[in-house]
């Protein structure tokens, strides 16, 4: 997982604190449930197990097939629903779920996500019933290590971080922290690295570190994605690569496109590359500002054209396969501040916020609401 290492990337992937089990924080205290043991692991036995979370199974794949025409407040869903409307038509085939014992004591668990990387639903079955053992969303995520562990990251604050190692325990009811790492303010308003063994933010519980505050923000463990099955019952990628003509990642070192916009070029600034696998047109760069919320926590934005400079920065009039365009911007913050529109193959506008990955740095288009005139982002965006 490549990770980069600058100020604004760490705000931006590391925001808004979740639990390390349902409705607690990393070092919530919370009783486990009661399990009940289920005897000795044979495959008849693991089919009755597996089939047991056949329910749940199947309303995932509701919210990925149809992001948008759902809607969920129930715990374990809202990060599931979230990161399947960034998608979009993409998260059927780019989402997955697995059925797999991760906790070593021969019941199962169940794991929803994205296939390349973040957990956003664990479940494991209490008494023979699916129960939650934490949710993770964009802002707060959680991605595999191996051996019943998980990588965290979360804030309570843009000068408050955090990342750490938490492992299933032997029933797999919950987390429990092996390493905890966090940032704050000093009394001089210098960030400081504190760390602890318990998951705790409290600066009184916890040591100081000898790391500085950029090699905290570095950090760069090694994991591999869970195994998912696609909702989609097809393998990832879409049913061309990408249910979108037009995709984003970071410019090739050397390449210099024909099309190039410039709209920050200080310390920190992003080398986008835009590319298209059948021909749009009215591609367009826009800038977005936050200006207000739905009753359901959406974001609305406004979104205007940027303006070009004349003589240095162009947009290709019809973009195509061999006209790809190099956008240089700076990522601000948390709430997105670029974005760009254009108009498919088969007549319709489609908008996107321009966000950096909660789990890899890698860089995403959010799409807007494609049934609203205004540019609203489903979901909640932290001021």
């Amino acid at each position: 997982m490549k990770r980069y290492a600058t100020f604004f990337l760490s705000i931006l992937l590391l925001a808004a604190l979740t639990a390390c089990g349902s409705g607690s924080s990393p070092s919530g205290k919370d009783a486990p449930p009661v399990r009940t043991p289920m005897g000795t692991k044979d495959t008849e036995q693991t089919s009755d197990l597996e089939q047991a979370y056949s329910d749940l199974v199947e309303r995932f794949r509701t919210l990925v097939s149809d992001p948008f025409g759902q809607d969920s407040d129930e715990p374990g869903e809202m990060g599931v629903l979230e990161t399947a409307r960034g998608m979009g038509d993409d998260a059927p085939y780019e989402m997955g779920y697995l059925i797999e014992d991760l906790s070593g004591d021969g019941i199962p668990e169940l794991a929803v996500g994205g296939l390349r990387g973040m957990t956003n639903a664990l479940y494991t079955l209490v008494d023979g019933k699916p129960e939650l053992v934490f949710e993770g969303w964009y802002r707060s995520s959680y991605v595999y290590l191996g051996d019943g562990r998980f990588y965290y990251y979360g804030s309570n604050s843009a000068a408050e971080s955090g990342q750490g190692v938490f492992a299933l325990t032997k029933d797999g009811t919950r987390l429990e922290c092996e390493s905890f790492l966090f940032t704050g303010l000093n009394s001089d308003g210098d960030v400081v690295v504190y760390s602890n063994e318990t998951g705790s933010w409290d600066i009184a519980e916890s040591e100081k570190s000898d790391m500085t505050a950029e090699e905290f923000w570095a950090l760069d463990p090694l994991g591999e994605p869970l195994p998912l099955i696609p909702f989609s019952g097809a393998e990832a990628g879409g049913t061309n690569g990408s249910a979108f003509p037009v995709s984003v990642d970071y410019l090739p070192e050397g390449m210099l496109p024909g099309y190039w916009v410039t709209l920050y070029d200080g310390d920190g600034a992003a080398f986008l590359l835009f590319t298209t696998d059948s021909p749009v047109t009215e591609f367009t760069v826009l800038a977005l500002e936050l200006k207000d919320f739905t009753e359901t926590g959406a974001a609305i934005f406004s979104a205007a054209p940027v303006v070009l400079e004349e003589g240095l920065d162009s947009l290709p009039e019809v973009m195509t396969v061999d006209t790809p365009v190099a956008v240089q911007l700076g990522f601000m913050g948390t709430i997105p501040n670029y974005g760009i529109s254009y108009v498919d193959e088969n007549g319709d506008l489609r908008r996107f916020a321009l966000v950096q990955s909660g789990y890899d740095g890698s860089v995403l288009l959010d799409e807007a609401d494609p049934r609203e005139t205004q540019f609203i982002l489903p979901g909640e965006v932290s001021e």
